[in-house]
């Protein structure tokens, strides 16, 4: 059962997107290509230099590399950024 909410919620991460700037490290995780050390990096670093003001802010996140990013960043929606 675990294994399929996992995947229920994986399907529709990705097909609705997530607000980078509001979202759970529990949350990213389900976003094509990053994992549970990533996502918490993800709001680390926004916790500690504020929200993103676009995609292009995420190459800033320490352990989130340029395949990562590529793999991410159509899942992750920023609300009124730039």
């Amino acid at each position: 059962l675990a294994k399929t909410l996992d995947a229920v919620v994986e399907d529709c991460v990705n097909a609705v997107g997530v607000d980078v700037n509001t979202a759970s490290p529990a949350i990213l995780a389900y976003i094509a290509g990053l994992n549970k050390a990533i996502a918490q990096q993800i709001v680390e670093y926004r916790k500690e230099h504020g929200r993103f003001d676009n995609r292009q802010a995420l190459k800033s996140v320490p352990r989130l590399g340029e395949r990562t990013f590529e793999q991410a960043a159509g899942f992750l929606r920023i609300q009124n950024g730039s």
